[in-house]
């Protein structure tokens, strides 16, 4: 009996569903690098219209500090989902290099995200300004031997 050219897949089946293993190697190559290079200008140009987006030329100076403006954080943590989901699509569908490549580039993203937050929030939460000491024994001035005035610097003594 010979085998119908037409075979019914079988879930049960171990073999690649794609192409022979060496035209699939390639492609698989390609397409992860292909995938990796659209995702760096979808990233320069969230990255460029965020830049934007908070320049303001005509913005009056106050001394309050601004507030926390999570846009980017979301916007590149959406990326990192968003490309994370297609590591897991192409890998489950037999593409396993195009997959293991989008993996640094969601780490990347991740970590660009947890910086640009930690920016703002810095930007945001400035650290208090020091306080001059209440002591009035103390001057501020450095002394040589640290037994008298005679011997401070700027003492006036």
């Amino acid at each position: 009996m010979t085998e119908s050219p037409y075979r019914h897949s079988d879930p049960r089946d171990p073999r690649p569903r794609h192409g022979s293993r060496a035209v699939n190697g390639c492609l698989d190559v390609v397409l992860g690098l292909l995938l990796v290079l659209l995702e760096g200008l979808i990233c320069a140009v969230a990255a460029y219209s965020l830049a934007l987006s908070r320049w303001d030329p005509g913005a009056s100076e106050t001394t309050d500090p601004p507030p926390m403006d999570w846009t980017p954080v979301l916007v590149f943590g959406g990326i990192a989902a968003t490309v994370a989901l297609i590591a897991v699509v192409l890998i489950r569908e037999n593409w396993p290099w195009a997959g293991a490549l989008q993996i640094p580039v969601v780490l990347l993203l991740c970590v660009a995200a947890v910086q640009v937050g930690h920016e703002d929030y810095r930007r945001s939460h400035p650290a208090p300004a020091s306080t001059p000491s209440d002591d009035p024994g103390r001057s501020d001035h450095q002394c040589l031997s640290g037994s008298d005035n005679h011997e401070c610097l700027d003492s006036g003594g």
